[in-house]
């Protein structure tokens, strides 16, 4: 069990940070009590450095917590954006010690100085930031650096050479820009559990190194060679995408990485993550009640735990190699972070496995073309045209695999995290039983038992659309391009019997002569009264 020696002071310092946030201070002195349970164990070292961990991030979160408390939040101040999301921002305040929440119509970049007028009330998230704002924001000065120009950059590039399908992706999968994507292509990615893919995380890391590992391997390069590219292609990638907290939180994950291969092969994996945990919660003690912190740590936990349970009983069913690997991995994924997302969201997608096995070739080629597309782009001339085009195929790939399992006849369902946990409790029980085949088949007849064929896909809310309204037909035609539904006011004529688009495919409605027609994520059409 030695590779589970730095479990136990990962797990008091993620809980002491927690339950301080959570304001359970009898919880947290009972975890500082673990310490004295390890030395009455005859565990000596392991409780004095799990018992000066379990101190640090207590006072770190003490010491923070005191700095949230005394700051009075004005009613107006100049803030830094820091990432931003469906109708909010959050950014870095003055004398803050954490990022800040406000709710606003306005728009601001990431990496913006914005001045914000709004007015403040208790926040029901626990945290360290204890209010959330409420009002409007003004754009002082727009983002600068090297990050605010490759974005910049590789933003124009995309919008010059891909298609629709792929102009919101390749920005989000390789910078974690998610600016280009619609309100309804957040909600299609997140339904099909294809979101992660648009958050730079340890993944993007990963990619990377083991890219310049393996261009170093094929020049027969040695292993101190190896490590150096590894570390240059790591410092290459923040350059190019940012210090933001995601950014270094994905850093660090890929940092233990290379350590691991810088202090051989016999740092385990666990190790890594236990490193990791500790050195960021001591960091930032707010990513203990962080959502995308536990999903991050339990996805790469479950691969490492399960992934060697899952491949020996998936490839008794006999699939090729390279697709029981990425079903095992899927799984093993999937098994941990779902009852979190049923905790956060109430609901579950069913599709998440399916989606992310069909999409798994398509990753890596996004990730070091669009990276090399993002360097190229900040040369003048139209050099990112070829990466770009060599990787639009997989970008329309994943988007077409994210439009055809939403539109699935189920593909997300209500659940809470005890449902999700018995459900996939019994799943793995039945894979390594031996019983491979039998529980894939119980799996589909369930789907296809709850399977509503007479729903349609997913709505797509006009409100996350580029929406070109017009008085006359004859002025369809003219819309700007980028449109992606017309409107057309003129309540001439009798109510059509099927669905109406341009010769580009862009949806054209008429709510006076046809009444209420809703928009879903496989491109059709369907009126309220059934006529199509």
């Amino acid at each position: 069990m030695s590779e589970l020696r730095l479990l136990p002071a990962a797990v008091v310092v993620w809980a002491v940070a927690l339950t301080l946030l959570l304001d359970v201070p009898l919880l947290t002195l009972l975890l500082l009590l673990v310490p004295t349970g390890l030395f009455l164990g005859r565990q000596a070292g392991q409780a004095l450095f799990t018992g000066v961990l379990g101190g640090l991030a207590a006072a770190a979160t003490w010491w923070r917590q005191r700095l949230a408390a005394a700051w009075t939040a004005p009613e107006e101040f100049i803030g830094r954006v820091v990432n931003t999301g469906p109708g909010l921002v959050r950014l870095r305040a003055p004398e803050h010690p954490a990022l800040l929440t406000v709710f606003t119509t306005d728009t601001a970049e990431q990496g913006s100085l914005v001045s914000v007028h709004a007015t403040w009330s208790p926040s029901r998230r626990p945290g360290l930031a204890e209010v959330v704002g409420n009002g409007d924001l003004t754009v002082l000065a727009e983002p600068t650096g090297m990050a605010a120009t490759v974005r910049a950059s590789l933003r124009a590039a995309v919008d010059a050479t891909v298609g629709e399908s792929s102009r919101g992706l390749i920005p989000g999968m390789v910078l974690g820009d998610v600016s280009a994507q619609s309100g309804a292509e957040q909600q299609l990615y997140t339904d099909t559990g294809l979101s992660h893919l648009s958050a730079v995380s340890g993944a993007n890391v990963a990619i990377v190194t083991t890219a310049a590992v393996l261009a170093c391997r094929l020049l027969t390069l040695g292993p101190r060679a190896q490590v150096g590219a590894a570390v240059l292609s790591l410092a290459v990638f923040v350059g190019l995408v940012g210090t933001e907290p995601s950014v270094l939180r994905a850093s660090v994950t890929g940092l233990v990485g290379l350590l691991a291969v810088l202090g051989s092969t016999r740092l385990e994996p666990i190790h890594g993550l236990c490193l990791a945990v500790i050195g960021l919660v001591l960091w930032d003690p707010d990513l203990a009640v962080s959502y995308g912190f536990a999903l991050s740590v339990a996805a790469t936990a479950g691969i490492i735990a399960l992934h060697p349970l899952l491949y020996p009983a998936l490839a008794r069913t006999r699939l090729p190699d390279i697709l029981v690997r990425a079903l095992a991995v899927a799984i093993a994924a999937d098994l941990v972070t779902l009852p979190l997302i049923a905790l956060m969201a109430g609901e579950v997608s069913v599709v998440s496995v399916l989606a992310n096995v069909l999409v798994a070739p398509a990753v890596a080629p996004v990730t070091v073309l669009g990276l090399l597309a993002a360097g190229l782009a900040l040369i003048p001339g139209p050099l990112a045209w070829l990466p770009l085009t060599l990787l639009e195929p997989c970008t329309w790939w994943i988007h077409t695999v994210a439009t055809w399992c939403a539109g699935l006849p189920v593909s997300t369902v209500p659940a809470g995290p005890v449902w999700v946990l018995l459900a996939y409790g019994w799943i793995l029980a039945g894979l390594l039983a031996g019983r491979s085949w039998m529980t894939l088949l119980i799996v589909a007849a369930w789907w296809a038992w709850n399977a509503d064929l007479s729903r349609p896909p997913p709505e797509v809310p006009l409100e996350g659309l580029v929406v070109h309204v017009v008085e006359k037909l004859g002025e369809v035609e003219h819309a700007p391009a980028g449109t992606q539904v017309i409107v057309v006011l003129d309540p001439a004529g009798s109510p059509a019997t099927r669905p109406t688009v341009t010769r580009e495919g862009v949806p054209v409605l008429f709510p006076h002569r046809d009444g209420e027609v809703t928009l879903h994520t496989d491109g059709s059409q369907h009126a309220r009264d059934g006529r199509f």
